[in-house]
């Protein structure tokens, strides 16, 4: 008896082994559609970002050489082949045949599910490419509009309710303050911090940051520039100091010697020392040489 190689044979012969949903079309019938997928939301030339151009550099070359790259899945409706998962695949495929590369079909997964599983897809993907947070937020506001609750999306993402809530909040951020995000000028969570303080004016007060550090966009803004901007943060030190200071003075009020509008209080060589202490502290802050919190400092590390 001839042994199967191969899985078309071997499909004939067990009914453990069955064919896939994967079909081959030419690249040209992939086609997009407008305001489906979540990557690059409420960014500009999302596909001219550097990094972005070379992931599809990478795949492209990787279709060149005849590697293997993942099925694109799509849907098909009114005769139409839409993406749903494989975006960059798909421009990576057109970009190796525009230098050359002679890709007639390409392997694809026909996706099954309605508009909401096709949105999930993009959640749950693999495509190697982290979601950033306002691209969840746009997942779950869609779904939510489609009415599902927070907990139902948090048990599909594999997230907790609570999680869903906050990312989803971030569509409520002014666009600018949502583009600032997604160009990666301010984490999510700072400017959503900042938004709950300054309302409208957060945009403002990062732009501000911004400018004190020579308009430089490529850096992050962080807690630290804003708060050096705005005023300097006296630390925990120095209020303990203050406190201890002004205790020490106001235990001996009962020292007070005087009449009229001129009063001597009697103080310590240690009452003294700490009220040194604390007008060099103060001279710290005012010039700027104040320690960052441990928060701050955290927080740039990231």
């Amino acid at each position: 008896m001839a042994q199967a190689n191969s899985l078309k044979s071997l499909n004939r012969e067990s009914s453990d082994v069955s064919k896939s949903d994967l079909f081959s079309v030419a690249p040209h019938l992939l086609l997009e559609e407008e305001g489906f997928n979540t990557r690059g939301a409420f960014c500009e030339d999302y596909y001219e970002r550097p990094d972005i151009k070379a992931g599809i550099r990478a795949l492209a070359d990787a279709y060149r050489r005849g590697d293997y790259v993942p099925p694109i899945i799509v849907k098909v409706r009114d005769g139409k082949v839409y993406v749903r998962e494989g975006h960059r695949r798909r421009r990576a495929i057109l970009l190796a045949i525009s230098e050359g590369a002679e890709i007639r079909k390409i392997q694809v997964l026909e996706h099954k599910g309605d508009e909401a599983e096709q949105t999930l897809l993009i959640a749950t993907s693999n495509d190697g490419l982290p979601l950033t947070p306002l691209e969840k937020a746009v997942i779950y506001g869609r779904l939510a509009n489609w009415g599902w609750s927070d907990q139902e999306v948090a048990e599909r993402v594999g997230r907790t309710a609570e999680h869903v809530r906050q990312v989803r909040a971030l569509l409520d951020l002014p666009l600018d303050l949502k583009r600032m995000i997604q160009a990666g000028e301010v984490a999510a969570t700072y400017a959503a911090e900042l938004f709950r303080e300054h309302g409208e004016q957060a945009v403002q007060v990062l732009k501000d940051a911004q400018s004190e550090n020579g308009d430089d966009r490529a850096r992050k803004v962080t807690r630290k520039n804003v708060e050096k901007k705005q005023s300097p943060k006296i630390a925990k030190k120095v209020v303990a100091a203050m406190h201890k200071s002004v205790s020490s003075i106001t235990r001996r009020l009962d020292t007070l010697r005087g009449d009229g509008d001129t009063f001597t209080l009697t103080l310590t060589r240690e009452d003294v020392e700490e009220l040194q202490a604390l007008r060099e502290k103060l001279a710290e802050i005012e010039g700027g040489g104040e320690e960052a919190s441990t928060e701050e400092q955290r927080e740039l590390a990231l």
